[in-house]
């Protein structure tokens, strides 16, 4: 995706669920991703601006602890982050329930 991304902004849904963080490390290090198979051995342009969604282990932040620990991402790739969001769904009976009746009501 960051190499067909290259030059534009790629968006990644679901980042705590990605199984090895290590490889988008390197690819925004270098801005490259590297690739050898078959003896062949090449470097993919992967200049991208990333937008990532995560969320929190067990589902719920913990403001006991880092943003990298909620989210289980090594703190070297959490850097690589220019801006970081963090956003909070406070528990509110009354808007929750006009929320979902106004989403309900434009169903149809």
């Amino acid at each position: 995706a960051l190499v067909l991304a290259d030059g534009g902004v790629c968006c990644i849904d679901e980042f705590d669920k990605l199984p090895d963080h290590r490889v988008l490390l390197d690819a925004m290090e270098q801005q490259a991703v590297n690739l050898a198979k078959a003896g062949v051995v090449c470097s993919l342009p992967a200049r991208t601006s990333i937008i990532a969604a995560a969320n929190p282990v067990a589902g719920h932040y913990s403001h006991r602890k880092t943003v990298a620990e909620n989210i289980r991402m090594d703190s070297a790739l959490l850097s690589r982050f220019d801006l970081i969001f963090v956003l909070l769904d406070r528990a509110d009976v009354q808007l929750d329930r006009y929320l979902s009746e106004r989403v309900l009501s434009n169903v149809g």
